[in-house]
């Protein structure tokens, strides 16, 4: 039996006064509505109605049923209309998993401007890397870089840069700018390590036709890529680095491009992801609004420099690779 549609039934008879009027206002049979309610009376072990030719009437019992199924359907249709604003308005908590450099250099700079918009909301950023760490089974929605394999989100690929090879002005005066990428075995490089383990020491080009892989022995290996660019901006190496984060320093000159006609491959895309149902969150929903905008506006940018990498996920992420690129066997 199906309770709760008995209980409803239940009200609608006593207050239209009949079960051929309430059958009427519910859409439903005369006999639905009695069979219903017989089977609540033998659940309940009482009898709720006496019928006569000319009315219903409640019983002591039915009376004190009423009064707490006419309370109990109240508070639920007040609380169904509670979520039905929520769902509307964005409010509450949202817990936003994001990688460091994305939420300081990409976000940041317009979150205030958001924020301004949804007074109601409150923000917990979590320093996130891939989908299938800790912390993101913490978080509503995740804003990563990377490429990610996490069946359990469902991903939109906002931007995809390519890498750019970048120096401050004084490492390029000092060195001089490379004609071709197999130059950029002479110069003091940087590498990354990425959270999984991979040191990005083979650096992989391509311009038309011509194809370039360069395996360059770094002076310096990071795994914080703001600790990087640090360095770049103070020139101690060449940075060979996503260059939407990187628009902050191309826009003011503290570092500048080199090899621009050559695309640098194995970028990884950026990816705001949700669980399944999740956009049924007002928040949730403002927030991937936001996010999008931010990175389609950072896309148009980066696009006016050349075409962006589209190549798809290397095989040593696939193969789960931890080490250096050039001590990897095939």
């Amino acid at each position: 039996m199906d309770k709760l549609r008995a209980i409803e039934y239940f009200v609608r008879v006593v207050e239209a006064g009949s079960m051929s009027a309430a059958a009427r206002q519910l859409e439903v049979s005369p006999p639905a509505i009695s069979k219903l309610l017989a089977a609540l009376e033998a659940e309940l072990g009482t009898t709720l109605l006496r019928r006569d030719s000319r009315r219903l009437l409640l019983t002591a019992d039915g009376d004190h049923y009423l009064k707490t199924c006419t309370r109990l359907l109240e508070d639920l249709r007040e609380t169904e209309a509670m979520l039905d604003a929520a769902r509307a308005k964005p409010q509450g908590r949202l817990v936003v998993g994001v990688s460091r450099t994305v939420l300081q250099h990409c976000l940041v700079p317009r979150l205030a401007e958001f924020c301004e918009r949804h007074a109601d909301l409150e923000f917990d950023f979590r320093n996130v890397n891939y989908a299938s760490d800790a912390t993101a089974g913490l978080c509503d929605v995740l804003l990563l870089v990377g490429w990610q394999e996490d069946a359990d989100w469902i991903a939109l690929q906002v931007a995809r840069g390519r890498h750019a090879v970048v120096a401050s002005p004084a490492f390029w005066r000092l060195h001089g700018q490379p004609a071709d990428p197999a130059d950029l075995r002479r110069l003091p490089c940087l590498a990354f390590r990425v959270p999984r383990g991979v040191v990005v020491d083979r650096w992989h080009f391509s311009r038309g036709s011509e194809q370039r892989t360069v395996a360059v022995k770094p002076a310096l290996v990071f795994d914080d890529r703001d600790a990087l660019v640090e360095a770049a901006l103070r020139g101690q190496g060449l940075h060979f680095g996503n260059d939407i984060t990187l628009r902050p320093w191309l826009r003011d000159g503290r570092l500048q491009l080199a090899l621009a006609d050559w695309v640098g491959h194995d970028a990884p895309p950026f990816q705001l992801m949700y669980r399944r149902g999740a956009k049924d969150s007002a928040a949730v929903r403002a927030f991937a609004t936001f996010a999008t905008r931010v990175f389609a506006d950072l896309q148009r940018e980066r696009d006016a420099e050349g075409p962006a990498d589209t190549t798809g996920m290397p095989d040593w992420f696939r193969s789960r690779y931890a080490g250096r690129l050039t001590e990897r066997r095939a």
